[in-house]
């Protein structure tokens, strides 16, 4: 899955958090974790990369995704109580 999407889908569900009284919880963590794969795969790119053009792309990707996930993590704390 795309980076956009993981995104797209994340937010989706953090903003329904917002709205409902009751949260899906387990398809947030589902794609927090794809996520985090995705943070660690651009990492391992990013370590194996010698060409310094895609090397300053993976990093600026790697920048966005590792602030996207500590957001939706920041997120899912806040919604934590309303859980089902």
């Amino acid at each position: 899955m795309k980076i956009q999407t993981l995104l797209d889908n994340l937010n989706g569900y953090l903003k329904k958090g917002e709205r409902k009284k009751t949260v899906q919880c387990d398809r947030i963590d589902e794609l927090l974790g794809k996520l985090e794969d995705k943070k660690k795969k651009l990492q391992k790119k990013l370590d194996d990369e010698s060409n310094g053009t895609k090397k300053k792309r993976l990093a600026t990707e790697l920048k966005i995704v590792t602030l996207q996930l500590k957001k939706g993590l920041k997120r899912r704390e806040e919604l934590k109580a309303k859980c089902i």
